[in-house]
């Protein structure tokens, strides 16, 4: 029988590797490196194992199946060693005492996972035979779930998501930003965000942050003054080109004025002159 047989001998080699850290201590060695240690290790669990093999075979000699004291003493004997100085080692003065292991905690495997009841055996099938596997092996089973398509479901879904979010945002801008609180005694308890008051509440609703209104008046007026200039500078012979370039960029000038929403902020549109 080998050292290393069953599942044991892991922990059966690192007792072993201890046992002989320990005596090589006691006999005087401050380290040891790790090759030396693993080559004690094995001269001593083959020497254990051989003692194991000698107490079988003179127990097996005497028609036992139990070896006792006496078997380990022959076999040791058989083997060579003084088995007198085996007290006087027992009591030993500079002994190491070994910390019992601590219990280790059984690794739990996961179960396997089984769909439905497992099918029994027809009247003509032995019961010795192996049962019938999960039912999901061999019959269809959806595992995920039909999304919802109902229209009230999914407004309720909406609904609490946004609900979420807002009560998220709303405990976010708490923490981070400053607050107010309805009670004196407890700051921390019920926190409101705190209101900034502004001078002028009413320019955020007149002055719309995602159009750029300065260029575009800036533009105007150049495209104004280009206007106003046209006529006196070429004359009554360009009149007709300067009439309609007059129209284009009146025209494209009203299409400017009309891509701004706010009504407060549009230019005034003036008269066409007749000429």
């Amino acid at each position: 029988m080998s050292l290393d047989s069953d599942g044991n001998a892991v922990s059966r080699r690192k007792a072993l590797k201890v046992a002989v850290a320990a005596l090589c201590s006691e006999v005087g060695f401050g380290m040891a490196e790790d090759a030396v240690l693993e080559t004690l290790t094995e001269a001593l669990g083959s020497y254990i194992v051989e003692i194991g093999r000698s107490t079988r075979g003179i127990t097996e000699l005497a028609c036992r199946t139990d070896s006792m004291v006496s078997d380990v003493v022959l076999g040791l004997v058989e083997m060579g060693l003084d088995i007198r100085g085996i007290p006087t080692h027992a009591r030993r003065a500079n002994k190491t005492v070994f910390i019992p292991p601590a219990t280790s905690s059984q690794t739990q495997h996961p179960r396997t996972l089984q769909v439905g009841e497992k099918r029994h055996h027809p009247t003509h099938i032995p019961d010795h035979l192996p049962p019938f596997p999960d039912p999901h092996t061999y019959i269809k089973s959806d595992a995920i779930r039909q999304p919802f398509n109902e229209y009230q479901l999914i407004r309720e879904k909406a609904a609490t998501q946004k609900r979420d979010v807002e009560r998220a945002l709303t405990r976010f801008i708490a923490k981070t930003g400053e607050t107010q609180s309805l009670f004196k005694d407890d700051v921390s308890a019920f926190p409101l965000i705190a209101v900034k008051p502004t001078p002028l509440p009413y320019l955020d609703a007149l002055l719309p942050k995602d159009q750029d209104i300065d260029s575009l008046e800036q533009e105007l007026q150049h495209r104004t003054k280009l206007a106003g200039t046209s006529d006196d500078e070429r004359g009554p012979a360009g009149s007709a080109i300067n009439g309609d370039s007059a129209r284009g960029l009146q025209s494209q000038e009203s299409a400017d004025t009309d891509a701004i929403d706010n009504p407060y902020l549009r230019h005034t549109r003036m008269p066409s002159r007749k000429r």
